[in-house]
Parts: C-alpha cells; sequence; structure tokens
C-alpha cells in the first residue's frame, strides 16, 4: 500500500514577462507569482490554502484531486479540517449543529473549519466521531537494510 499525502497537482508557466505563474487545474481560484521559479512555488501553498478557506466560506465541495504527478501537499492539519467541513455537507450539518454535538459555542466551529487557526486534533476527532466518521492516516511502510559483511 502506498500512502500519499493530500495535494493537489500544479502548473508552473514562465510568463512572457519572466516571472512565473503557478496554477492548480482542480482550484482554477488558486493562481500565484513569483519572480523565480522558487518564489512561484513558495507562494504556492498558502495560494492554495486560501483559495479552499474560499470554497469552505461558500459551502461549496472540496475538489478531489488525482493522486499523482508534482503536487503541492497540504498541511496535515488543513487536511483534517477539510475532512470534518467535508463530513458535515456530507450529512446536512450546520456550523450550529456540530457545536450542539460538541457542547461548544458556534465561534469554536468556526475556528476548527478556519484553515489557518491552530486547532487541536482531539477536537478534529471529536467531530469527525459525533458524524460516525474518522481521519485515516497511514504510516509509511519502512524497509530496513541490514548491513552485510
Amino acid at each position: 500500500m502506498t500512502n500519499v499525502a493530500f495535494g493537489y497537482p500544479y502548473k508552473l508557466e514562465e510568463q512572457e514577462n519572466g516571472w512565473w505563474l503557478v496554477r492548480f487545474p482542480q482550484v482554477p481560484e488558486a493562481l500565484t507569482e513569483g519572480e523565480t521559479k522558487e518564489e512561484a512555488f513558495e507562494n504556492a501553498k498558502d495560494c492554495l490554502i486560501a483559495a479552499l478557506e474560499g470554497y469552505v466560506k461558500a459551502g461549496k465541495p472540496i475538489p478531489r484531486p488525482p493522486f499523482r504527478g508534482n503536487r503541492v501537499v497540504l498541511p496535515s492539519l488543513v487536511t483534517a479540517k477539510l475532512a470534518v467541513y467535508e463530513n458535515m455537507r456530507k450529512h446536512g450539518w450546520s456550523r450550529s449543529r456540530l457545536a450542539n454535538e460538541l457542547q461548544m459555542p458556534e465561534n469554536s466551529v468556526r475556528r476548527l473549519l478556519d484553515l489557518r487557526h491552530s486547532s487541536h486534533m482531539w477536537v478534529i476527532d471529536e467531530a469527525l466521531a459525533k458524524m460516525k466518521a474518522e481521519l485515516s492516516i497511514g504510516l509509511p511502510e519502512i524497509t530496513v537494510r541490514r548491513k552485510t559483511g
């Protein structure tokens, strides 16, 4: 079994002015650039997260990218928050419904869905459990090389 992190394929294109453009085919709202390839790529993750925040705020489904090719990988906490959001959509739950289920104020759920807020994983686990879901995390297979000789 191959374990892969949640990420989005990108295209890096040199512009006529010499700058580099990064675009994400599955998230057309995410566009960024840089004077160099490195600068453009450094901006890409923040740009992608900002675009996905827009999906969450608008109540839109999160695009599911293919797991191949060069990708910008999302931080684990962002991926976990998107799992909570997608499960809320799947079950038709509002922020207030999840807040009631978790017995916490609604603004705590707002922070839980804020992709830039540093939420605790136990809250994410509890939120998913209330929706009878779980966060699937696989550990990579490790090959041990033995010294010969």
